[in-house]
């Protein structure tokens, strides 16, 4: 477990959190005033997507391919509301989206936090 992995990617999760929840403001069809309630369960899922990858770093994949996997099933749950309100668009940007925050939160955190040397305990 690496802290400062976990900072970075919980620090871009709120980043992309924020920025996810806000654009809905702009982006919403017109017409429709988005809810409270979705906007936070987007901003949560987001900081949440953040938090598991930076606990991700023990996975053996490669940081994009790890990034894309996590941020598409944590963005699984948030396609729901829209899917179900036949806004498929909302739904497959969502998804997108997710993916796209989760390659980045996990190629920066990969980047910025290399792994040291391994101790060999009891050697």
């Amino acid at each position: 477990m690496q802290p400062k992995r976990i900072a970075i990617t919980t620090a871009i999760g709120i980043l992309t959190g924020a920025w996810c929840a806000g654009s809905l403001l702009f982006m919403a069809p017109p017409g429709i005033t988005p809810e409270p309630w979705f906007m936070l369960m987007i901003f949560y899922a987001r900081v949440l997507q953040g938090l598991a990858i930076g606990f991700a770093d023990r996975i053996s994949l490669h940081p994009i391919i790890r990034g894309a996997v996590l941020g598409a099933l944590f963005s699984l749950l948030l396609c729901i509301v829209p899917f179900f309100a036949h806004n498929y668009f909302g739904a497959a940007m969502l998804l997108v989206f997710g993916i796209i925050y989760g390659i980045l939160a996990d190629g920066i955190a990969s980047r910025m936090v290399r792994p040291g040397p391994q101790s060999i305990i009891g050697a």
